[in-house]
């Protein structure tokens, strides 16, 4: 099972962390889907094993429908930033969404904490 996005009909590559590497792997997968939601649900129906992001497995995993594995090698692909101009800085708009975006999205998430407790 894996991920094709939509943008450039790529196939996702699985990233492993080996030695203090990344290592990256296309597998030869008999279903490919480019919606990340349903390929957490094509898995946790028995679809073999893919590769999703945190925010979509975590529901999953703390139903006991899905088991992370290699967490071990496991590798942070992305982050949330905020940029905003100089100018703004003492904004008091930009001030209560930025500390909107902190609790919405703590270090780490809530989501991140489900699978990397699992």
């Amino acid at each position: 099972m894996n991920f094709r996005y939509q943008s450039s009909g790529q196939a996702l590559r699985w990233p492993f962390s080996v030695d203090g590497k990344v290592v990256e792997l296309v597998p030869d997968a008999a279903i490919v889907i480019d919606a990340s939601d349903a390929v957490a649900a094509v898995v946790a129906a028995g679809g073999g094993i893919g590769i999703s992001p945190t925010y979509v497995a975590a529901p999953y995993v703390a139903r006991g429908e899905l088991t992370p594995l290699f967490p071990e090698f496991a590798v942070d692909r992305s982050s949330i930033t905020a940029l905003w101009p100089e100018s703004r800085r003492g904004s008091p708009n930009v001030k209560a969404f930025v500390g909107f975006l902190e609790e919405l999205f703590p270090n780490p998430t809530a989501w991140d904490e489900i699978v990397r407790n699992a």
